[in-house]
């Protein structure tokens, strides 16, 4: 059941980018012949008088049939509320619509998340390492950490980042303990780390353990959509600064995964509560847009590039040179599709099906 929900937020991912294209087309004019999630044969439709909705073979995709999109089979005689016959401006905005309707979809489903409440580990010690700054410190197991320099703590992760922040420094933290406040000094070990990104860090390193006891991080309405807005800004930050590192060789190109993996991540994700499937969901939707902007023909971040060359040449780009940047767009897009499915498969290993239920074999 559970891998049903992954299948199905990625669908849902897929329909968000093409209702973007969608609704953009029909507020510039332009009409919209067919709305299709997935590709291949269509199963299913339901006409209405201005477009025909589908549902099609390959779920794996999608696309909006726009009038006059292509200018070979365009009508010349009735260019109305043709895709080709719009200014390159509203073109444009068209195209950009569908990776911006993903980017504004995490914000929504990051404020979602935090209106029903975010489950966080707890600020609370499970485990002091000996030899460390903790236990020269004297803190103990089942401590709370309340703050630290009159920073409040409400999660692991604030713990985490403050101590971080004062490597070989003097910090004063102010813990809980058997229902009594005391005020401790510690001084985090400083040492050398790398990040997911592969940057080298000199961080400050307490030795404490979390007891794994989680908190549920509840917000208003306002200060929700606020939260929706920060963290969706971080997570395009550090998904740009990832295909950077990629592109650097700084991170291996085996943690790239595909389809496989993200309905796999998803379903594990929707076991954990909608939360946690709606934070999964806004990562997934955040690179689902970055990656549609990048400048690769047959993607949406290609046709900007196309348009911005008409709107600087004044003329467009010759449709001999568009097929044959197209062509070379395509190949590269199957090869890192193929890419990223070699990953799943040496990833996950074989999946054998039991009562109808997919069972995956442990990762090797």
């Amino acid at each position: 059941m559970s891998i049903i929900y992954g299948v199905l937020g990625l669908v849902v991912m897929i329909i968000i980018h093409e209702f973007g294209h969608f609704l953009a087309a029909r507020l510039v004019g332009v009409e919209v012949e067919r709305f299709s999630v997935g590709f291949g044969k269509v199963l299913a439709s339901y006409k209405t008088k201005r477009t025909e909705y589908a549902l099609s073979l390959i779920p794996l995709g999608g696309y909006v049939k726009m009038k006059g999109e292509n200018k070979k089979s365009a009508d010349l005689k009735d260019i109305k509320g043709a895709f080709f016959a719009q200014p390159v401006y509203k073109r444009m905005i068209i195209v950009f619509a569908g990776p911006f309707f993903n980017i504004l979809s995490a914000v929504i489903f990051i404020a979602f998340a935090y209106t029903m409440g975010v489950p966080s580990l707890a600020p609370n010690i499970g485990k002091v390492l000996k030899n460390s700054s903790a236990y020269t410190a004297g803190i103990k197991k089942d401590d709370t950490i309340l703050s630290i320099n009159n920073q409040p703590i409400k999660t692991w992760q604030d713990l985490s980042r403050e101590i971080k922040m004062y490597p070989n420094k003097q910090i004063v933290i102010r813990l809980k303990r058997n229902g009594n406040i005391l005020s401790i000094n510690a001084e985090p070990k400083g040492k050398h780390i790398n990040d997911l990104l592969g940057y080298s860090k000199y961080v400050g390193i307490l030795g404490i353990v979390p007891s794994g006891d989680t908190v549920k991080l509840r917000y208003s309405p306002i200060e929700s959509l606020y939260q929706g807005v920060k963290k969706t800004i971080y997570i395009t930050k550090i998904t740009l600064l990832g295909l950077v590192r990629l592109l650097e060789h700084a991170i291996p190109t085996s943690n790239l995964g595909g389809p496989i993996m993200i309905v796999d991540i998803a379903s594990k994700a929707a076991q954990s509560g909608l939360a946690a499937f709606l934070f999964f969901a806004s990562i997934i939707s955040i690179n689902l847009g970055i990656l549609n902007l990048l400048p690769i023909p047959i993607l949406d971040g290609g046709h900007l590039m196309f348009f911005t060359i008409e709107a600087i040449r004044r003329k467009p780009v010759s449709e001999r040179a568009q097929e044959i940047f197209q062509n070379v767009g395509l190949a590269i897009l199957l090869a890192l599709m193929l890419f990223a499915f070699f990953n799943d498969f040496k990833r996950y290993g074989v999946t054998k099906y039991i009562n109808g239920k997919i069972e995956h074999i442990e990762k090797k």
